[in-house]
């Protein structure tokens, strides 16, 4: 049984390399010399690690074509199954004795899986999101989160978007209204005096 979950969203090659479609060195560049020490330490100190990641059917057309920035030709641009874009960045730490591998096709990991109830069977009290990006499917995962009834943080230093601004706009919204942003160093705090 586990009290804390930790949420890893999109941490692929699209997001997390230089060459990547869609890589923001100023947030998540800047997040991804620690992230796995971060990730690892988590883990031995009780979290239950969820390593989520989206796979796009390549053939898949997009709902609603006038959405131009992250479609081409009106189907997804990035994280297609099968691309190198869409695995998972060697340097993300999963392991498969007592991770978790996840895969989502929306921008929550929550919707249309069955991710709360696996979360609920776990014991799991308190969900942690962390990975890219902040202001889509981390902030669909975190409102979901909440709404599914988790204590719900965001961990602001392991979370990136296009800018440093934009992240922290997000953070503070979310803070507001359903999911403190919180330091990595409070959420291993925490961890270890068992409020987590």
């Amino acid at each position: 049984m586990y009290k804390t979950a930790v949420l890893i969203i999109d941490m692929q090659n699209d997001f997390t390399r230089p060459d990547g479609r869609f890589f923001y060195p100023e947030t998540t560049g800047a997040m991804m010399d620690s992230f796995a020490g971060k990730i690892n330490r988590m883990r031995a100190l009780g979290a239950w690690i969820f390593v989520v990641y989206t796979a796009h059917d390549p053939q898949e057309k997009e709902i609603n074509p006038e959405l131009t920035h992250m479609f081409r030709d009106g189907k997804k641009a990035s994280l297609i199954d099968g691309t190198e874009g869409a695995k998972l960045d060697e340097r993300i730490p999963y392991d498969p004795e007592k991770d978790v591998l996840w895969r989502k096709t929306m921008p929550s990991a929550f919707f249309g899986t069955d991710l709360a109830d696996v979360l609920r069977k776990g014991g799991v009290e308190n969900v942690l999101v962390c990975g890219v990006k902040t202001n889509v499917c981390c902030r669909a995962t975190a409102t979901d989160a909440y709404q599914n009834r988790f204590k719900t943080f965001n961990l602001r230093d392991m979370l990136g978007t296009n800018t440093r601004e934009l992240n922290e706009f997000h953070l503070a919204e979310m803070t507001k209204y359903f999911a403190a942003a919180i330091d990595s160093d409070e959420a291993i705090r925490r961890l270890i005096d068992g409020t987590f």
